[in-house]
């Protein structure tokens, strides 16, 4: 069952206008940076994965994570909370099935940067690509998510625009701050960063167990 509405969640982002606004956006982004005076802050690889790479897989991921709240505008959120799934369940599915295309948009993003760059990449970076920036955006879509669903709909409106103005600000100190370091992806940087994403999934999961589905319904208005 579970997997069942995890391929349903993909199937519906694939086909999601958001989702195509969001590569553009991204997309869009990087040849700016690679065209403009801001080159040069790309130039140490490492560095601008370290700090961009996960800016951007979570502002994918952050446009995406509008359809817990959709499922209330809509009336859906009732209907799926009377079916066996249970809400962790729910929850769960959800961030699974809205990191898989957001990480899939942020690695192409990486791959394409990396081919124009020409750039290679040591083991190192390859793991923090494939293990620590898909967890980064999953806790941030958990998190969101989780808000959502014990937000009222005003009240997960202004979270939206909070956030949005929040990663903004994140990605434009994290561009000034590539201008003034290099830094190097070590085994060690690898484990600290994979410890905040995985304490804020851990958190959220045990505050998803504790909700109820009658909180949620009280929620929809």
């Amino acid at each position: 069952m579970l997997r069942v509405i995890i391929w349903k969640e993909i199937k519906e982002t694939i086909r999601d206008r958001n989702m195509l606004s969001s590569a553009l956006s991204v997309t869009l982004l990087m040849v700016m940076l690679n065209m403009t005076a801001f080159r040069q802050l790309i130039a140490n690889l490492e560095t601008f994965m370290l700090y961009t790479a996960p800016c951007i897989g979570v502002l994918v991921g952050f446009s995406l994570s509008y359809r817990f709240t959709r499922e209330k505008q809509e009336g859906t959120i009732e209907t799926l909370l009377c079916t066996p799934l249970t809400l962790k369940e729910l929850w769960l599915s959800k961030v699974i099935g809205l990191t898989i295309p957001s990480y899939v948009v942020t690695l192409a993003t990486v791959t394409i940067l990396i081919l124009i760059r020409g750039h290679g990449i040591g083991e190192t970076v390859a793991v923090y690509i494939l293990l620590v920036i898909p967890m980064f955006i999953a806790s941030a879509i958990g998190l969101l998510g989780y808000l959502q669903y014990v937000l009222g709909l005003k009240q997960a409106q202004m979270l939206n625009y909070v956030v949005f103005f929040t990663l903004f600000a994140t990605l434009y100190a994290v561009v000034r701050k590539l201008s003034l370091e290099t830094t190097t992806i070590s085994w060690s940087s690898i484990c600290l960063a994979l410890m905040l994403p995985l304490i804020i999934l851990f958190i959220t999961y045990y505050l998803v167990t504790l909700l109820s589905k009658e909180k949620i319904i009280l929620t929809i208005n």
